[in-house]
């Protein structure tokens, strides 16, 4: 009896010895608030024009890996914040968790009542600055897991529309190799000083690069553009004066003249297309070309 008693003594004592130990090892790996435990983006939203549409299902801060997207339709998010109350006022707060790395746009995307989301309803993004123009970039590492400052500039002008322009683009010759971007833009008439690139609403930022051709959808107000165009932007441009015209819907009677488009509200105006020839374009300080066959489809 004592015998027994003596080895489940001893069974117990081993027991409590690797209870112990596994409190030891699992204390070690806890977190206890030296560091943070999530990764994340945050910022402001700052609402400097118009007045949210009837037609607004919600809208919410989304941060990309990938921009411009290979699919606006279908693009690459890392993180999300969720429905942003924005009866607040002009200016509200946002958090999106996020994973360690680069998002190349951190933007508002409005969404639509019946409709999914998609690009198109893009209200604004982080620019880096008020002198800014372009997308920047915000990085979240595990020396920095909070990317702070981030705040966005939105206007409800510009998805607050009634009409819709739309066509496709077709690309010949080879992509510059330091292509960032593609501007899509609609306008009343052709743009003749730098501020009216952004003084109207029809913009569009997310057409794909080095692809050979694309389609677009574009919201815009009913009245009379005379002048739909495509802008190149390359990856030192930071001005809107080194924006590249590189296309335009044509006339169909005239080819050396702009396209017009008169629309009517609740219509779509289909067929608006856009031919680019890389070749033709003489572009600033001439980069390396590439061509189609040597771009490589995108890798997550």
């Amino acid at each position: 009896m004592n015998k027994c008693l003596a080895i489940m003594k001893i069974r117990y004592i081993i027991f409590s010895i690797i209870i112990l130990i596994l409190i030891v090892v699992i204390a070690c790996e806890i977190d206890h608030g030296l560091y943070p435990t999530s990764y994340k983006i945050t910022g402001e939203i700052h609402f400097f024009k118009g007045e949210p549409p009837e037609n607004t299902d919600r809208v919410e801060v989304f941060a990309l890996k990938e921009f411009p997207p290979q699919d606006p339709q279908n693009f690459l998010y890392l993180g999300r914040s969720g429905r942003l109350d924005y009866t607040q006022g002009s200016s509200i707060k946002y958090e999106v968790q996020v994973s360690k790395t680069s998002y190349q746009l951190i933007g508002l995307l409005w969404k639509e009542k019946g409709e999914d989301w998609n690009l198109t309803g893009l209200m604004g993004f982080y620019t880096g600055g008020l002198e800014n123009f372009f997308p920047d970039s915000a990085v979240v590492t595990k020396e920095n897991p909070v990317a702070e400052n981030i705040d966005i500039y939105a206007s409800w002008d510009r998805v607050s529309k009634d009409a819709t322009i739309s066509g496709n683009i077709k690309y010949s010759g080879a992509w510059p190799e330091d292509t960032q971007l593609l501007l899509l833009a609609v306008y009343p008439v052709k743009p003749s000083s730098d501020i009216s690139y952004f003084l109207f609403e029809n913009l569009d930022y997310t057409q794909p690069v080095f692809v050979d051709s694309s389609s677009y959808s574009l919201k815009v107000n009913s009245g009379v553009y005379n002048y739909v165009a495509l802008y190149w932007v390359g990856k030192s441009i930071s001005n809107l004066t080194d924006l590249l015209g590189i296309g335009y819907h044509k006339n169909p009677g005239n080819s050396g003249e702009p396209g017009k488009v008169v629309i009517s509200s609740g219509q779509e105006e289909t067929n608006v297309d856009i031919l680019v020839n890389f070749d033709e374009i003489e572009f600033p300080n001439p980069p390396r070309r590439k061509t189609i066959q040597e771009i490589k489809p995108f890798e997550e």
